[in-house]
């Protein structure tokens, strides 16, 4: 909730690049450092290990830019007020999507057959992958992904663009537009999200389906992108920024959110195996059965512990919420444990494709993480960090003249 305030808005505010430290510097030597001796290390020794970090990497940071635009959508959908003041940091994540666009490009040119296997299969022994092969065709594929990330991108700059327009004229249509642009672009979000989940992750094993994996995606993503706004929104006041603007009530409610997310994916996470376990389909239950096998069981086990109970129990009690250090921790945590369940959702794929060519069973592979997979992650985040920053600090850090700014200042939560 909020009051309406008689106080004079506060002036557009620039972000200050040197208050961030070394951040500037470091996000885009530790990414292009990462990327480099990923890609030379792994084509030359392991391009089956690089495929597969690499995908893993790239899924984090797709995932994490999806979230942001879901909630940048929702913000005008709803026409919420309270979020105003954080809304550019999620726009600016939002349109990082041009430049994840171009980090696809080694996944389709380079990557593509080692991680697909559906794509080199032969379909007269597959008669699955013949029934799915109006689907899972090649042209069809690529068509697909250019679509996916042509419409996250255009949607996250045409948001971002006709924000930033407003704060130099202070146009109040915009914020209609933007509101009615969002009716119609949250069900092509959900339709892109959920089917670049089934092309990208899904058909590492083409033998496998789930009707709730787009669900299980995107309560993933609400919920680590909205871990890492209460981190870049905090760590924005920490240098000196919004000061005066950003308050406790803020954090609140952003933990809130992320209390809620963290229940829901712990509820479509448990729905889906239960659903599957239940029905007891040999193609839907193998992917359980293989990640509770040898250590990827223990794996399993730290996934759903970590994922859920921990951030849940953490972010229980109100003072939890309204104390900065405690959220700030809790979201380090969340996006951390984002990453681990992506891990879990790409490798063992990589470990059942190595087992298969040397002749092993299942029973004998298990969790064995690589230095790759740190080198690709640290990279494909280190250039989108360097990418929001740069995007950031082209124009004010909130936007100024938005109608609903000042609803927004004086924001109480009363639950």
């Amino acid at each position: 909730m909020s009051h309406p305030s008689s106080s004079p808005l506060p002036v557009a505010e620039k972000l200050r690049i040197e208050k961030l430290g070394i951040l500037p510097v470091l996000f885009p030597t530790v990414g292009i450092i990462g990327l480099l001796s990923a890609f030379i290390w792994g084509l030359t020794s392991n391009p089956l290990q690089l495929a597969f970090s690499y995908l893993f990497a790239f899924s984090v940071g797709f995932t994490i830019c999806a979230g942001a635009l879901f909630w940048t959508l929702l913000h005008h959908a709803l026409d919420a007020d309270w979020s105003v003041l954080m809304r550019r940091i999620l726009e600016s994540i939002a349109s990082c999507f041009p430049v994840l666009l171009l980090l696809f490009i080694p996944i389709a040119f380079l990557f593509a057959h080692e991680l697909w296997e559906w794509m080199t299969a032969d379909v007269a022994h597959d008669p699955l992958l013949a029934w799915k092969r109006p689907f899972l065709n090649e042209p069809f594929f690529y068509i697909r992904c250019a679509f996916y990330l042509l419409f996250f991108s255009l949607a996250g700059l045409l948001y971002r663009g006709l924000s930033m327009r407003q704060d130099e004229d202070g146009d109040p249509r915009i914020t209609l537009r933007l509101r009615h642009t969002a009716y119609g672009f949250i069900p092509l979000f959900v339709l892109c999200l959920t089917f670049a989940g089934f092309d990208w992750l899904m058909a590492l094993d083409h033998h496998w389906y789930s009707t709730m994996w787009g669900v299980y995606l995107f309560a993933g993503c609400a919920q680590s992108s909205m871990a890492i706004l209460i981190l870049a929104t905090n760590g924005l006041v920490r240098t000196g920024h919004l000061k005066g603007l950003f308050t406790v009530e803020h954090n609140h409610i952003m933990g809130m959110l992320l209390f809620a997310f963290t229940t829901f994916w712990g509820y479509i996470s448990f729905s889906q195996y239960f659903l599957q376990w239940y029905a007891n389909i040999p193609e839907e239950t193998w992917f359980f059965v293989y990640r509770n096998t040898g250590t990827w069981f223990w794996f399993s086990v730290f996934l759903v512990v970590g994922h859920f109970f921990i951030p849940f129990l953490l972010l229980l009690t109100q003072p939890a919420k309204r104390t900065t250090w405690r959220l700030c921790s809790v979201a380090v945590w969340v996006v951390c444990m984002h990453c681990v369940d992506i891990y879990w959702i790409v490798m063992p794929n990589l470990q059942l494709q190595q087992s298969r060519h040397a002749g092993l069973t299942a029973a004998t592979t298990g969790f064995h993480p690589h230095l790759l997979d740190l080198l690709a992650l640290v990279g494909v985040l280190g250039i989108l960090a360097h990418t929001f920053i740069w995007l950031l600090s082209r124009g004010s850090i909130f936007p100024p003249r938005d109608p609903r700014l000042r609803d927004s200042l004086a924001v109480t939560n009363w639950l």
